[in-house]
């Protein structure tokens, strides 16, 4: 007797039956459907009749018969058997038992992980999403999530710690908070409570636009004593003269215009008139270097970091907590809410990024990567040469071409003839190799 699930049948099974099939009659213990669910916790793929079926057609096997989970002394007796095979991991208490060590790198599960893996690559390669986030998906986004309480569950406190942990290291700051929204939740929170006295906006486009546009709504209630905008260009320009700003707010990436901004530019202004920093990272972390520079970083799970949408962050350094602004905050906008965790936080965003975040300098890679064999193709369209994000990339053309399934970028703000293309789908698994991709594209 062999007895199994074969819930999905595989090579392991069938090297077990031909080994018990060297050494007489072969009859398989059979789980049933119920004590499958009862004891796995779900029903299986195929139900007992299906899994007879295909049993019986192997020539290894004689006669199957229903049994339970496990098996006892009596149900060898009454099936008048000589010998029970099973695997190393044996649970029968039967007195006629032979193990056989467990053919490696097999088992239901193991297959059913890979044909989840198979259909992750599949929707990857069928949909290609050039954007800058949400784009296509990892396997692990989906193995990630489970049934969890964000209080009193000890097996989510120790991934939010690990997770969050990991996602701090790649920005540099000692502390971090989140919150379910996105970088423009974490905008609103850290620019409500970090921010004071005389900040110096720089404007590098769109997404920096609608940051002035915050502050500028705000700046009464926040009691700002200047609030002074000038474009990343005047600001290379005059950073030399410029003075007496408790706060620069800047934006790394920014998406929309495919433009990067010098950070360490930025902190050399800000500690000459020994001013902090703030930037908005949602483009650029754990893409680019020098986040650490800043002392206010925020962004969102579902750009750089390979998570799902739904989750901002701020990272800061705590000694800046003895200076937030005093004025009265909404209960959604004061940083209290979130470092006291007093709302359900993104659990099933961090949950999404737990069996990824060890990987997130190899994911960050990948998109470098891309972004190099996308310039180098087709260098004689791009608009500019130097702040080139590696998240996306400027370019000028008549038309561009890609193939059915692909969803092209479209920015917020952009002049006519211009495009923008982002590299963030080539961190994900699909039927191609980085930047193969391209070989698709048509750009004229």
């Amino acid at each position: 007797m062999v007895d199994m699930s074969a819930s999905l049948l595989h090579h392991g099974h069938i090297r077990l039956l031909k080994r018990a099939k060297e050494l007489g009659y072969v009859i398989v213990a059979l789980t049933t459907d119920e004590e499958i669910e009862k004891h796995k916790g779900y029903k299986p793929e195929l139900n007992y009749e299906f899994r007879k079926e295909l049993l019986l057609a192997l020539r290894s096997v004689d006669e199957v018969v229903p049994s339970n989970w496990l098996l006892d002394q009596e149900f060898v007796k009454e099936h008048k058997i000589d010998l029970l095979f099973h695997g190393d991991d044996n649970s029968n208490q039967v007195e006629q038992i032979r193990t056989f060590a467990r053919t490696p790198d097999i088992s239901s599960n193991l297959i059913r992980e890979r044909a989840m893996a198979s259909l992750v690559m599949l929707a990857n390669s069928k949909k290609c999403l050039l954007t800058p986030g949400p784009s296509n998906l990892h396997t692990e986004n989906v193995f990630g999530i489970h049934p969890v309480f964000t209080r009193g569950d000890s097996e989510y406190d120790s991934i939010q710690i690990d997770v969050l942990d990991k996602i701090r290291r790649r920005a540099g700051q000692d502390s971090i908070v989140c919150m379910q929204g996105s970088a423009t939740t974490a905008i609103e929170v850290a620019t409500s409570n970090f921010l004071y006295g005389k900040v110096l906006a720089v404007a590098s486009g769109y997404y920096s636009d609608r940051i002035i546009m915050m502050l500028k709504r705000k700046a009464q209630r926040l009691q700002l004593t200047d609030l002074i905008a000038i474009t990343y260009d005047e600001f290379i320009e005059q950073r030399q003269s410029l003075s007496g700003f408790d706060w620069i707010v800047a934006v790394s990436t920014e998406t929309a215009d495919a433009f990067l901004c010098d950070l360490k530019e930025l902190k050399h202004a800000a500690d000459r008139m020994q001013a902090r920093l703030m930037i908005d990272a949602t483009g650029s972390i754990n893409l680019e270097d020098d986040h650490e520079l800043a002392d206010v970083c925020m962004f969102s799970s579902c750009k750089g970091l390979g998570g799902l949408t739904g989750a901002g962050f701020i990272t800061y350094n705590k000694e800046l907590l003895s200076r937030l602004n005093p004025h009265a905050k909404e209960f959604v906008l004061d940083l209290s809410t979130y470092i006291e965790k007093k709302t359900t936080g993104p659990a099933h965003c961090l949950l999404s990024m737990h069996l990824i975040c060890d990987r997130f300098a190899e994911l960050g890679q990948r998109v470098r990567e891309s972004k190099a064999i996308f310039v180098e193709k087709f260098r004689a369209h791009l608009v500019r040469q130097t702040n080139q994000p590696a998240l996306c990339t400027k370019f000028k053309a008549d038309s561009v071409k890609v193939p059915a399934g692909t969803v092209l970028y479209q920015p917020r703000s952009i002049e006519p003839g211009a495009h923008v293309i982002c590299h963030l789908f080539d961190q994900f698994p699909a039927n191609r190799s980085v930047g193969q991709f391209y070989d698709s594209v048509v750009i004229e």
